[in-house]
């Protein structure tokens, strides 16, 4: 009997050895494919940050009051309001410091993101104020470019003096916000229409950061506002500081067509809009925002084609210009301007 219970218990033992050798090569292989999808995932998530959130680390590293007050990088200062100061979080100067030198190293790889996507920067550092509130607004964020103009050799030229953004820390903990704006910083030197200059910070704000905050219309036709005189609504947007039913909608039909051009003539269309308009120079001569008219010359070079059929099909008031056309129009506004300047001086 006893013999018989040993060769059952070697033949159970002989069995069950199969089933725990496949039981742990199982186990091992979950536990690889697991490992395998955290990797992944990882991955995803390291390529998510670099070319959404644009995480790419600067070269240098910002120098840091010894206060933690202020900080200063290669294309920024930063400083802390007064309003800031008061709250636990930045009471401490260790809490300034680590706090500042994170935004500078992430504001720096925003920079670089931008710099490779405009092909141009801007001249001046850009100053960043860090507020509680902002004009009593914990939800706005702005981006002033102030301005210096002067005639020079007879005709009138503009030309950029400084840089400064200012956020509520509610804002400037949104990526979005933050991407938005430092697209202003970059492109408010070239004086672009309100809706061209709103619509390409959005199209930066959702298709790098991805926020959602302004999704795409459905059609550019179906979608279009118009006012009395059948004028595309877009072109009467007052930016930042409007309030109306209108602006959310114009915030997403600028998106949208913006980035239909994007989607048609490719990544470097706009970059080469830049280019042109740098080469020009004609943006530092004009006396208030550019024209859509105006804006559509640089597109139509760009794309190599006549775009005005397009901006008109969706109600724009524009018409074809030839440069020419643009100087003309500028010396009319800078004769203007001397006859006022002489009048003022008369009195």
């Amino acid at each position: 009997m006893k013999e018989k219970n040993r060769r059952c218990l070697a033949a159970t033992f002989w069995c069950v050895i199969p089933m725990l050798l496949v039981a742990a090569l199982v186990f091992n292989g979950c536990t690889a494919l697991e490992e395998a999808q955290q990797r992944r995932e990882k991955r995803l998530l390291e390529e998510r940050n670099a070319s959404s959130l644009m995480l790419e680390r600067p070269k240098s590293i910002p120098d840091i009051a010894p206060d933690g007050l202020s900080g200063e990088s290669d294309h920024y200062t930063i400083k802390f309001a007064e309003d800031l100061l008061q709250l636990p979080t930045f009471d401490e100067i260790a809490e300034r410091k680590e706090f500042a030198k994170s935004a500078l190293v992430y504001m720096e790889s925003l920079y670089e993101a931008m710099h490779k996507h405009f092909g141009f920067h801007p001249e001046h550092k850009i100053h960043v104020t860090l507020h509680d509130a902002y004009r009593g607004s914990r939800h706005s964020a702005i981006t002033t470019t102030q301005y210096r103009s002067g005639m020079l050799d007879g005709r009138y030229v503009k030309s950029i003096e400084g840089i400064k953004m200012d956020f509520p820390m509610q804002m400037y903990e949104k990526h979005g916000v933050r991407a938005h704006e430092l697209t202003h910083a970059f492109t408010n030197i070239y004086y672009l229409p309100v809706w061209f200059s709103e619509g390409i910070a959005v199209l930066i704000q959702t298709e790098y950061a991805k926020d959602g905050l302004h999704p795409k219309l459905g059609s550019l036709k179906a979608d279009a506002r118009v006012d009395i005189n059948g004028v595309n609504e877009l072109e009467n947007w007052g930016g930042h500081a409007e309030n109306s039913p209108l602006t959310q909608w114009r915030y997403r039909y600028a998106y949208t067509l913006v980035a239909e051009l994007w989607e048609r003539f490719g990544a470097d269309f706009y970059i080469t809009v830049f280019e042109l308009m740098e080469a020009d120079g004609l943006h530092q001569r004009l006396e208030d925002l550019m024209p859509t008219s105006v804006l559509v010359y640089y597109f139509n070079q760009a794309a190599g084609e006549d775009l005005v059929p397009f901006f008109r099909n969706f109600y724009f008031n524009v018409r074809p210009l030839t440069k020419a056309d643009i100087l003309k129009y500028i010396e009319g506004l800078n004769q203007n301007r001397r006859q006022l300047n002489q009048n003022l001086q008369r009195r």
